[in-house]
């Protein structure tokens, strides 16, 4: 089957092989300095930042539904290149960028990924420049690790309001989640459970803690239902359930209201 590539992101394919940031084979990003490295976001660009509580809970999806919801926005995933969970979200390849950020776009969304293996939040280098007035940070590591981390992504993380977590709808997840909120400030986050059915088992329903409890009451914890194909396929090109998508619409207001 051939996919359809549109004209816009043939455009950017295009202008990356004129300015030289398309390259075959690795490339190597250089090691950020000992927590060195700063980023600062453009003028008028809205971030968010969202962070898995676990392995596996569904952070990339949020990640790419928050961007999808905004429409032109840019996902900048934020981990070691082998943990992508975003390597075969883009409908075309961009090329590798001078700084070491693989490049990829699916419509009007720009997907931004490491090219190379980083062993510690604090070896992630800055992300590049960017135009799109909203930049989704898709943290790829535990929680503790990000939040005592040196450099842009652990300032980020522990100063960004607006951070959206990420958990599964199980007894362990949902004790993960209310370890989250007690650690980066339940006051500045909004939580995505990712697979949840029509009722909560009764064990999962009592494991949400008392950070959990509120940020349901207060309308800040949002349910995303369990889908089949995304749960055994991973993220692929294809679009994302609507049902995804409107939940994190949903996520993507609820951040603005905390600014």
């Amino acid at each position: 089957m051939i996919s359809v590539v549109a004209v816009d992101e043939l455009t950017r394919a295009y202008q990356a092989a004129l300015s030289g940031e398309f390259r075959t084979g690795r490339h190597r990003a250089a090691p950020a300095g000992d927590g060195a490295a700063t980023w600062t976001s453009a003028p008028g660009e809205q971030v968010v930042v969202v962070v898995g509580c676990h392995g596996g809970a569904g952070a990339s999806s949020v990640a790419l539904g928050l961007a999808d919801a905004a429409g032109d926005a840019r996902v900048v995933e934020c981990c070691t290149a082998a943990a992508s969970g975003l390597a075969a979200a883009a409908s075309a390849e961009l090329g590798v960028t001078s700084d070491g950020w693989v490049r990829g776009s699916r419509g009007s969304v720009l997907i931004e990924r490491c090219s190379d293996r980083i062993g510690r939040p604090a070896a992630c280098p800055p992300p590049s420049p960017g135009s799109s007035p909203l930049t989704v940070v898709d943290c790829g590591w535990d929680v503790d690790l990000l939040a005592s981390s040196d450099g842009w992504l652990g300032e980020l993380v522990r100063s960004q309001a607006g951070v959206v977590v990420v958990a599964r709808p199980t007894v362990p997840g949902l004790r993960r989640l209310e370890a989250a909120a007690d650690l980066l400030g339940q006051g500045r986050l909004v939580a995505a459970v990712v697979g949840v059915r029509k009722r909560w088992p009764r064990d999962v329903e009592r494991a949400l803690g008392p950070h959990g409890r509120a940020l349901r009451a207060e309308g800040r914890l949002i349910g995303l239902p369990h889908n089949p194909t995304l749960a055994v396929n991973g993220l692929s090109a294809e679009p994302l359930p609507a049902s995804i998508r409107t939940g994190c619409s949903s996520l993507l207001t609820l951040t603005k209201g905390l600014r």
